[in-house]
């Protein structure tokens, strides 16, 4: 797991492309929505962003405060490789989730993803 707080943080992460690409635009865009609406993007306030490789969902779980495979999503999409997903605490603070699609994700919150996806597609 891996948290990023700002672009410094991703830039200083050695991410491989397109896994670079993916957290650099979630990370960039949860930036720029608070900055649209005339607000200044504090982590400790607003949230951050993780970057979930499997084999670390525990060590995610205790960072949102519940197991991923029973997250309320606000919704799920695929980009380059990933599952990009979102979970809101309250209304202003959240998580933005980077899921590498890889074998050593958990099943359980593989097929949560899958099915959010579909479902998003059926919205």
């Amino acid at each position: 797991m891996r948290v990023f707080k700002s672009i410094e943080d991703v830039e200083a992460a050695g991410l491989s492309p397109p896994v670079h690409g993916v957290v650099h635009r979630v990370v960039k865009g949860f930036i720029d929505a608070l900055e649209e609406y005339g607000g200044v993007y504090d982590p400790n306030d607003d949230g951050g962003s993780i970057l979930v490789e499997g084999g670390d969902e525990a060590e995610v779980a205790a960072e949102i405060g519940y197991p991923l495979a029973d997250a309320l999503f606000e919704g799920v999409f695929r980009e380059d490789g990933c599952f990009v997903g979102c979970v809101l605490h309250n209304n202003q603070f959240g998580y933005s989730l980077v899921f590498v699609d890889s074998p050593r994700l958990d099943t359980a919150v593989r097929t949560k993803l899958v099915e959010e996806c579909d479902a998003g597609a059926g919205r």
